[in-house]
């Protein structure tokens, strides 16, 4: 798995072990459902253009990432860029266009070992949350 910068086309590899929790927790269709004066029922619906949320959960032993790697993907969370998501999996090569979810914070981190960093390269358990863009431009 990898995110894209797309500004700069910088990537950073993330580990396949993500598990993306809510895929199929999206509803595209947004509805409303009213009553008129004289109880006939008033629906109003439209699809959604954007705004799917993906978020990368990973079980705690597995999926780790380097404590530089959680530094850059917090540093890229506040600039409010495009980014591109591209699954690498064997059997799942899907791309999407992104950006981070910061209304349910975008990324929860905590170090593995439970004890003070030590070095740029301790692991940390990860979520990353992602909303789907319709255009990434």
């Amino acid at each position: 798995m990898k995110l894209i910068r797309v500004a700069t086309s910088e990537a950073v590899s993330l580990s396949d072990g993500f598990l993306w929790s809510d895929e199929f927790d999206w509803q595209p269709i947004e509805q409303s459902q009213e009553r008129a004066v004289n109880g006939s029922l008033i629906i109003q619906e439209g699809k959604k253009k954007s705004g799917r949320p993906i978020t990368l959960t990973a079980d705690k032993n597995m999926a780790w990432v380097k404590r530089h790697i959680v530094s850059k993907l917090k540093d890229w969370s506040v600039l409010q860029e495009k980014f591109t998501l591209q699954f690498e999996y064997f059997h799942d090569k899907r791309t999407f266009n992104v950006a981070f979810n910061h209304q349910e914070k975008a990324i929860e981190a905590s170090p593995v070992l439970n004890h003070p960093s030590v070095s740029e390269d301790d692991e940390y358990n990860v979520t990353l949350r992602f909303l789907e863009l319709e255009d990434a431009d």
